[in-house]
């Protein structure tokens, strides 16, 4: 009995850091579209989840550089920034 407890703990601990990780922007989207950010959603904190509907909002006007890294770390699809928002790769 005890040992379902502690793994149960342990599971739902790493579901927990997983999630908050998924949510979580690199560093390298941040470098790249801190420009972006703060021209567009910076009324937003960058754990607000506001802030990805502001960008996606933002997503026809945003650099090429953040667009690239918002793709490359899958946060937004390559068809979302070509279709929807008319960025071209």
């Amino acid at each position: 009995m005890f040992g379902r407890l502690i793994s149960t703990i342990l599971f739902g601990a790493t579901l927990a850091a997983f999630a908050s990780s998924a949510c979580a922007y690199s560093s390298t989207v941040k470098g790249a579209c801190r420009t972006d950010y703060k021209r567009f959603c910076s009324v937003h904190a960058i754990d607000d989840p506001a802030l990805r509907r502001c960008m996606d909002r933002a997503g026809s006007s945003l650099s090429r550089g953040c667009v690239v890294a918002l793709v490359n770390s899958a946060q937004v699809t390559k068809a979302r920034a070509t279709q929807r928002w008319g960025h071209s790769f």
